[in-house]
């Protein structure tokens, strides 16, 4: 079992198409409201829909952060939305990891005709913090984390053949 315990908590950068959606559902719903009272109950259902739309889309997932978990070779993901809903939304097994390297690196240039299915827990930029991470996980999944230098320094230290940091 491992000895060490990391944790990095990464803020998502706004979704421009989902801030975009749910104004535009509050729009729907405010207008819609004169419109319900005066011609008929379909402009009702049209308002308390386009209410609950602008709700979901938008105001519940409005700040989304991941927060990571490094411990006994494993990364845990979970996934936060307004600083207090919280859902683990994975669970990385860093033993069936084939390459962990910075987002668009060389040591990436082997895997780019491959196909997999795709997992974006990042925060979507590089910055001065952190970078972007493609995981290669089990020949099945590219995973993309934003991860800064301590977080690493583990996994470095147990899987150093599969770490590229340039």
């Amino acid at each position: 079992m491992s000895e060490t315990m990391k944790e990095l908590l990464i803020k998502q950068k706004e979704n421009t198409t989902n801030k975009i959606l749910g104004y535009a559902f509050l729009v729907v719903a405010v207008l819609g409201l004169p419109a319900a009272i005066l011609m008929s109950p379909f402009f009702i259902i049209l308002t308390i829909a386009g209410g609950i739309a602008s709700f979901f889309v938008y105001f519940r997932r409005m700040s989304v952060e991941y927060e990571y978990t490094y411990l006994d070779k494993e990364i845990r993901v979970d996934r936060i939305y307004n600083v207090n809903n919280r859902k683990q939304v994975d669970t990385i097994d860093l033993n069936k990891m084939e390459i962990l390297a910075v987002k668009g690196s060389d040591s990436l240039r082997r895997y780019a005709n491959r196909h997999a299915a795709v997992s974006d827990y990042s925060c979507g930029e590089n910055n001065e913090d952190t970078k972007v991470y493609e995981l290669w996980y089990d020949g099945k999944r590219k995973i993309f984390l934003s991860l800064n230098d301590d977080f690493l320094t583990p996994i470095v230290r147990f899987w150093p053949q599969k770490v590229k940091k340039i």
